[in-house]
């Protein structure tokens, strides 16, 4: 069974939904050439409830799939250097969220659209085909030679304006995504960041980062949720 096969295995058997590999030669910190990314979807019972603001179930489930997360990218670390490769666990250590700019270092979701996961969308989040923004991210960096996808560098929302007018805020400054286009020019971070902490301090009692009603208005987002639905 071949490298690939085996972290897809692996990453799936702890629960990822969505498994890809990117090459992020030039970009990923350190002269990683190889990202391996996991993502796992948010349950729809957690998506009904965030168009009326963050809930404590949202926020149990955040932070239970960042630990899961965690776990994922360390696990995908120790099985390729145990066939001695360089590895860098992105969790939470090793990628650190800052508070100031909103954003880590080398985002996830720059992984994501090397591997051909998604594109991001016009509230600057991952969109996957399959699960629309609903997703949580990890990411494993390393040296070996996994074979990698055709990656996304342009978006695919065309004229959509749902993220947009979902944000109480008006955040979203609407602009469509291609490879390299600052963050900024999508969405007004302060303005975002504000937001968040109003919703959540109303629904939750206290200001978080955490809002949701962007990417729970992504059309790819509800047709995920319709089909789970469905199949039920």
């Amino acid at each position: 069974m071949d490298l690939n096969q085996r972290l897809t295995d692996l990453l799936r058997g702890m629960g990822a939904d969505l498994v890809g590999f990117g090459d992020v030669a030039g970009l990923a910190p350190d002269g990683y050439q190889t990202a391996v990314v996991a993502a796992i979807a948010l349950p729809p019972h957690i998506i009904d409830d965030i168009p009326v603001g963050p809930t404590p179930a949202y926020l149990e489930t955040y932070g239970d799939y960042n630990r899961r997360l965690d776990e994922m990218s360390d696990a995908a670390a120790a099985l390729l250097e145990q066939e001695g490769y360089r590895t860098l666990s992105m969790n939470r250590e090793h990628a650190p969220w800052s508070r100031e700019t909103m954003a880590s270092p080398f985002p996830h979701k720059t992984s994501a659209t090397r591997a051909g996961l998604g594109w991001i969308g016009k509230c600057a989040l991952l969109v996957t085909p399959e699960y629309g923004s609903a997703v949580r991210l990890t990411v494993t960096l390393t040296d070996a030679p996994l074979e990698v996808a055709q990656p996304i560098t342009q978006s695919r929302c065309g004229d959509c304006t749902a993220c947009m007018e979902a944000c109480p805020g008006h955040a979203v400054r609407g602009a469509l995504w291609q490879a390299g286009l600052p963050r900024e020019a999508m969405v007004d971070i302060p303005a975002c960041d504000k937001t968040a902490g109003d919703c959540s301090e109303k629904t939750l009692g206290k200001r978080t980062t955490i809002c949701g009603r962007c990417f729970a208005a992504c059309p790819y987002t509800k047709a995920y949720v319709a089909r789970i639905r469905q199949t039920r």
